[in-house]
């Protein structure tokens, strides 16, 4: 593996695991077989290596909605793949997910305005197949279930399940998509959802980077 590549590997690993200001360039340098000082000639700072991984994270899943959409005519096949697409990166990259849920707050306002961007034209395309399959939503609710639904997939970088990787995929992807597809149930007078409750929901819709 390139040296680049076993730095970022491992600086992933260490964010995820310790947080982003408790580890330091020696602690990359010792956990990719380089001494600290030698992390510079790769990375400019512990920030940069930081930028990249959320870079990394975003043009993956951005590339990967993208090309789900090329290929996919029927919206109902078309959420599934961006399920099972979210559902694997969550499954097989909990490192990478649990950094950039929990220390993009260390980046710059600029990178994470520039990420938040990213972040919107990611969630179009889920916006879109969501708009053809539930009539029953307006444009507003669309965004704030599948934002739910996207922070719950992301919440599962940030457990120890006890269940193999194929078992969680599956669990995920079953959760996934009964969220996303329900239909609302009828309300009983005096049972409806607070406005207290409906600006926690809606809160779920910035479920990576914080700032605008």
């Amino acid at each position: 593996m390139p040296r680049r590549e076993q730095l970022l590997a491992a600086s992933a690993l260490l964010f995820a695991e310790r947080g982003f200001h408790a580890v330091g360039i020696d602690d990359i340098g010792a956990a990719a077989g380089i001494s600290g000082p030698g992390v510079y000639r790769h990375f400019a700072s512990k920030l940069a290596l930081l930028e990249a991984l959320c870079d990394r994270a975003m043009s993956q899943m951005l590339q990967g909605a993208t090309d789900i959409m090329s290929a996919q005519d029927d919206p109902q096949d078309a959420l599934e793949a961006l399920v099972d697409l979210h559902v694997a990166f969550a499954v097989e990259q909990r490192a990478l997910i649990g950094v950039w849920v929990r220390e993009t707050r260390a980046l710059s306002d600029d990178v994470r305005r520039s990420l938040r961007r990213r972040m919107r034209a990611y969630e179009l395309p889920w916006h879109q197949v969501m708009t053809q399959l539930r009539d029953d939503l307006d444009a507003a609710d669309v965004r704030v279930v599948t934002g739910a639904t996207l922070a719950m997939l992301n919440g599962a970088a940030l457990t120890s399940p006890e269940v193999d990787p194929s078992q969680l995929a599956r669990l995920l992807r079953r959760m996934a998509l009964s969220a996303l597809l329900s239909r609302r149930a009828p309300v009983r007078r005096g049972s409806g959802m607070s406005t207290a409750a409906r600006g926690h929901l809606g809160e779920a819709e910035n479920y990576g980077v914080t700032g605008s």
